[in-house]
C-alpha cells in the first residue's frame, strides 16, 4: 500500500499527518501518527509499535492510598471533559497555529520525568489566587488586569492534564482558574492524562 501524507505549512514549520502508512499500531484506522513542535522541536506523536509492550513504570500500578491519590470526578464544576483523540487535535490547532495552550498542570518533577509533546508546565500550586505567580500566568495566557480585577475576553483556550483519574493536580489547577474568573469554557480537562496517555502508547518527552 502507498504511503499518502498531508502537509500543511505552520508559519515555517510543518504539521504532518500521515494518513496511510505501513504502521501496524496506529491512532486511528486513517491516522498513523501526527507531528508537532514541542520547545523548537520536531516531535512525532505515534502509539508504540511492539503489539506485546507492557507498561513497566509507576503508570502500572491500579491501586494508590486515598488520601492524596482518590478517584476524580468526570467533570470539574462545568468544565468540558475530553479523551485522547480531543488531545490530538487540540495539539495540531496549536501546531496550525491557534492560541490554545495545553497545560501540564504537575508539579515540575512530574513533568520533567515525562510529558506529553507540546504541553506547557503550569504547576497546579502556582495557580492558586494567592500564589505570587497568578497575575503574571494570567497574563500569559491572555488575560488583561483592569480596575483591580481581570478581563478575560482575550484569555486563550486551555486544555489541562496531570497523572490521570487518580490524580487531583489537574481539578486543583482547573478549581484554582475558575476561582481567579477564568472562564470555563476556555478550560477542557484531559482527566485521563498521563496514565492514560501511556495506556494507549502514544509517545511522550523528557524534559
Amino acid at each position: 500500500m502507498k504511503k499518502m501524507v498531508k502537509y500543511y505549512s505552520i508559519f515555517g514549520g510543518i504539521l504532518l499527518i500521515t494518513n496511510l502508512s505501513f504502521a501496524d499500531v496506529k491512532i486511528t484506522k486513517d491516522i498513523a501518527n501526527i507531528t508537532i513542535k514541542h520547545k523548537n522541536k520536531t516531535i512525532k506523536i505515534e502509539r508504540i509499535q511492539d503489539t506485546n509492550h507492557r507498561l513497566t513504570n509507576s503508570f502500572a500500578k491500579t491501586s494508590r492510598e486515598c488520601p492524596p491519590f482518590c478517584i476524580q470526578p468526570m467533570y470539574i464544576d462545568g468544565v468540558k471533559t475530553v479523551g485522547e483523540m480531543e488531545v490530538l487535535e487540540f495539539l495540531q490547532r496549536i501546531t496550525k497555529g491557534d492560541n490554545s495552550i495545553l497545560v501540564d498542570a504537575r508539579t515540575s518533577e512530574w513533568y520533567k520525568n515525562s510529558t506529553i509533546p507540546g504541553s506547557t508546565n503550569l504547576p497546579f500550586t502556582m495557580l492558586n489566587k494567592d500564589s505570587k505567580y497568578i497575575d503574571r500566568i494570567l497574563e500569559i495566557l491572555g488575560a488583561k488586569k483592569i480596575d483591580g480585577g481581570w478581563n478575560f475576553d482575550d484569555a486563550v483556550k486551555i486544555l489541562v492534564f496531570s497523572n490521570g483519574i487518580w490524580d487531583a493536580q489537574a481539578p486543583k489547577a482547573i478549581q484554582n482558574l475558575i476561582d481567579v474568573g477564568y472562564p470555563k469554557d476556555k478550560i477542557l480537562y484531559y482527566r485521563g492524562g498521563m496514565q492514560n496517555w501511556q495506556n494507549v502508547g502514544l509517545t511522550t518527552v523528557r524534559q
